[in-house]
């Protein structure tokens, strides 16, 4: 089933129950922070509790602002962006998808995701949840082989001698008063090679070889499992993940714990009718990821220009409070999503929008009022004179256009550039087989160019 961001309905096979189905995207809502945060895109309007990935309406269903991939009895559901060109073919979506997804997310900050660089070519591979489950297996080999996690981990023990520290009320109460004075209860952390994390490791492997089927993923997965053969086999859930702590020389490791917490708090065995498949989500949402990727982009193309690039910066306010002449402090703080301090001191503030602009809609073309009240804003309290939006390109735009704005606080003009760049990959470059690196770097140039900043 393949669905767009925004779309209509479109109705579930028979063979899905509507009500199971439902719960497990409502497991998958609920766990979804194990791959992103997006707190922010919630107010206090918004029941948190209530799944947003899919619109129900009786056995239809219809895409939200989130994308990705669902699997589910069978049944694959990719969710698409809007900003796809209609002309792509269906059966190369899925896989031009994930080719994009990992082109937003390669330099991700906000959303952990375990999408690391892989020789793997998306294209010679028909299955979403066999991909992630090779990227899995390979980083977790590597890595494991060449560096064994070991950690401390807190053990409460009875002994015949005094190790680490004793438990003084357990002792008393349990020991002593019984006559058995030569019996310690001690807590000591012992260096452990059988710890939860490797324990965690080994449970998501066992679990992935019984719903992969590519030979050279099931090859890995079970060395994985040879090397942890010493670390006890225990049932693992996203919550056992928490109480994982990844010290500075472990960072490393943080790929792999976000590949369990991902698989662990996005995916479902249990509900499978067959014990041999996986359902699983994965979806995240493009408003965060357009953020985020713009930032970023910025961050490593245009830092030698500017000597300070900060995102979400909150140094501004549009009140101070007073009640009964008391002084209660700022309130509607203004958070600008990308500040750029340029080596002569002048500011240029940059909102990221993901939105589709229209440019029948002269003169505003799409860009709603608020927007611009909510630069002017900045410009106003900040006195800044220069500042941009930032839209994603789709076929029917592709000029540039240029606002200028009069303020009775500034002397001169307020120059607001909309900025319209190539943030999906080139599609025709795509099926023509160029490779996934080239692909990036021919649209690092482009966007660097549509920029200029």
């Amino acid at each position: 089933m393949k669905l767009k961001e925004f779309g209509g309905f479109k109705e579930l096979p028979k063979h899905i129950d509507n009500n199971d189905f439902r719960n497990f995207i409502n497991e998958c809502w609920n766990n979804r922070y194990s791959i992103y945060d997006d707190s922010n895109l919630l107010n206090e309007n918004n029941d948190n509790r209530e799944q947003r990935f899919l619109t129900f309406d009786g056995n239809k269903i219809k895409a939200r602002n989130y994308i990705g991939f669902i699997n589910y009895e069978d049944e694959e559901i990719t969710i698409y962006p809007k900003i796809f060109d209609k002309e792509i073919v269906n059966e190369n979506l899925d896989n031009y998808l994930l080719t994009n997804l990992m082109y937003w997310l390669r330099d991700s900050e906000k959303i952990k995701l375990p999408l690391v660089e892989s020789s793997l070519d998306f294209r010679d591979n028909d299955d979403f949840i066999e991909i992630f489950i090779y990227l899995f297996a390979k980083y977790t080999l590597e890595l494991i082989d060449n560096k064994h996690y070991n950690t401390y981990e807190e053990v409460e023990e009875e002994l015949e001698f005094l190790k680490g520290r004793l438990n003084t009320n357990t002792y008393l109460k349990e020991n002593l008063s019984t006559g058995r004075w030569n019996k310690f209860n001690c807590t000591y952390e012992p260096y452990l090679y059988n710890n939860k994390f490797n324990q965690i490791i080994k449970y998501v492997s066992k679990m992935l070889i019984l719903v992969s089927k590519k030979e050279e993923t099931l090859v890995m997965l079970n060395n994985i499992s040879f090397i942890l053969d010493e670390v006890d086999d225990i049932t693992c859930t996203i919550y056992d993940c928490n109480e994982v702590k990844l010290n500075r020389l472990q960072e490393d490791y943080n790929i792999v714990l976000n590949f369990c917490e991902m698989f662990l708090g996005n995916s479902s065995i249990a509900r499978c009718k067959d014990e041999n498949k996986l359902n699983f989500c994965f979806l995240v949402p493009m408003e965060l990821v357009f953020e985020d990727f713009i930032f970023n982009f910025i961050k490593n193309n245009f830092s030698k220009d500017y000597k300070e690039i900060t995102k979400q910066k909150s140094n501004l306010f549009l009140s101070e409070v007073y009640v009964d002449e008391s002084y209660l402090g700022r309130a509607f703080n203004l958070r600008q999503d990308i500040f750029l301090k340029a080596k002569d001191n002048s500011v240029k503030i940059l909102d990221t929008k993901y939105k589709v602009l229209d440019f029948r809609d002269y003169p505003k073309f799409g860009i709603s009022q608020s927007d611009m009240y909510q630069m002017t804003s900045y410009a106003f309290r900040g006195g800044y004179k220069d500042l941009g939006l930032i839209y994603p390109k789709t076929k029917e735009i592709d000029n540039k256009i240029k606002y200028s704005i009069k303020s009775p606080f500034i002397k001169e003009n307020i120059n607001l550039d909309v900025y319209i760049i190539n943030f999906v990959l080139s599609y025709e470059n795509y099926i023509n087989n160029i490779s996934r690196d080239k692909l990036y770097e021919e649209n690092d140039i482009i966007l660097y160019n549509e920029l200029k900043l």
